[in-house]
Order: C-alpha cells, then sequence, then structure tokens
C-alpha cells in the first residue's frame, strides 16, 4: 500500500534505475590521495581500519504496520563498495531481500524506524540537518564480505556494463553485530532529481556501535540510489 503518495512519486523508479550510483569517490580535500567515502573501524577504540565505500542507498518501506500511518515503518540506509539490487522480484530464484554485485567486500545498512524518529511520523522524508536514531534491528556492517554467484548468474546492465550480482555469503565475513544503542545517520545535505535520478545525491555521516562497545564512523558524499521494498 502506497500510503505517501508525494512521497513515493517523489522516490519511485524501476528496478533497474534504482541504482543511480556511479562508483566514483569523494576524495579528501587536504590528501587527494584519499577518499571520504567510507567507514573506520576502530578496534579496541584506539585503532583505525579505514573501509572505502563507493556507493550508498535509500530503502523505503512501504509498509503500513506501525502506528503512523503517514509514514513508511522505516527508511533502510545502504553503504557498499559495490552495487545493491532490490530483490522483489527474486531474480532467478533468490531469496534474499536485495543482491549485491559480486566484487562488494565492504556494506553497511543502518536501519531508521519511524516510531523512534518523531520527525519522521508524519510522513516528512528524512531531510537535511537532522540526525536520526538508527535501530540495532536490521542494522549491520559486515568486512572481507564474499557475494556468491546465483545460479544461473545474474547479470544487470549498468550503464552499458553488464554487472553480475549474486547473494551475500557471511560465512568467512566479518560481522559487526550492533550494540543496543549507539547507532545514528546525520544528513548533511539531500538533493532527489525526480526527472533524471540518477543526479540524486546525498551527503550523510553515520555511527554504528559493536557488541564489544567499538565505534564504526563512516562518511559518504556523493549519488544516490533509491529503492521501495
Amino acid at each position: 500500500m502506497k500510503i505517501i503518495k508525494t512521497l513515493l512519486i517523489l522516490l519511485t523508479v524501476t528496478m533497474f534505475s534504482c541504482d543511480s550510483n556511479d562508483d566514483e569517490v569523494t576524495p579528501d580535500p587536504v590528501d587527494p590521495s584519499t577518499t571520504l567515502d567510507g567507514f573506520t573501524y576502530h578496534e579496541n577504540n584506539v585503532n583505525p581500519t579505514f573501509y572505502e565505500t563507493s556507493n550508498a542507498y535509500i530503502e523505503i518501506d512501504e509498509d503500513n504496520d506501525d502506528a503512523y500511518p503517514l509514514a513508511p515503518d522505516y527508511y533502510g540506509f545502504f553503504f557498499l563498495n559495490g552495487r545493491l539490487l532490490d530483490n522483489d522480484a527474486d531474480v532467478n530464484g533468490t531469496s534474499d531481500e536485495v543482491l549485491l554485485s559480486v566484487n562488494t567486500t565492504q556494506f553497511v545498512v543502518l536501519s531508521i524506524d519511524v516510531a523512534v524518529n518523531p520527525s519522521l511520523q508524519t510522513g516528512i522524508p528524512p531531510t537535511a540537518g537532522n540526525t536520526y536514531v538508527a535501530s540495532s534491528n536490521d542494522s549491520n556492517v559486515v568486512t572481507d564480505l564474499q557475494v556468491g554467484s546465483s545460479s544461473p548468474q545474474t547479470f544487470i546492465n549498468i550503464d552499458g556494463t553488464n554487472v553480475e550480482f549474486g547473494e551475500g555469503n557471511e560465512t568467512n565475513s566479518t560481522i559487526y553485530s550492533p550494540a543496543t544503542l549507539g547507532h545514528s545517520v546525520t544528513i548533511n545535505a539531500i538533493n532527489i532529481d525526480t526527472v533524471n535520478p540518477t543526479n540524486s545525491t546525498i551527503d550523510v555521516d553515520y555511527t554504528f556501535v559493536n557488541t564489544s562497545g567499538e565505534l564504526i564512523s563512516g562518511h559518504y558524499e556523493g549519488t544516490l540510489g533509491v529503492f521501495e521494498d
């Protein structure tokens, strides 16, 4: 049920056009040889390790299962160094909610539940200048991710290139499970281009705390993909 017609018209894109990313990263203005797009894992909250993420996506939940009928139940923010594909169609028999390009090794998802963010409860979407509390449910950080090919293989044409997608395999990955609190998304700027969705952009900072109390902090500034769940 599409309950926020203005918002969903604003953000509606097809499964194939929702990518809206370009795999380009934002260089650090002080040291252009490095990038600002990625997250830093602060091991023992002392030793920092940086992981690059060149793409970002927002997932809009179109269900109406909570107490706020004017708004989606949640917004999911994804940051990764590969591509993401909405898998509502269960492409080639795959069952994951989203598919990832097989070159993806870094992956972050932060779920913004409308129920705990009052400014979203009237249907106003995430906007610049606001910080939103991210839920420990459905939020995660993964490094050294392995994405397996589907059978038959799944290729989607993106900007003239056939990109292979598959399902993430967590067996040999490093997974940072979320603590109960400490996760947030701060939107510095956001622009959704309804005429040419590939021009949509976002500037965002985020935090994540794992079950060991270690901070993972991230930043992304660049093009944005949007899809509905």
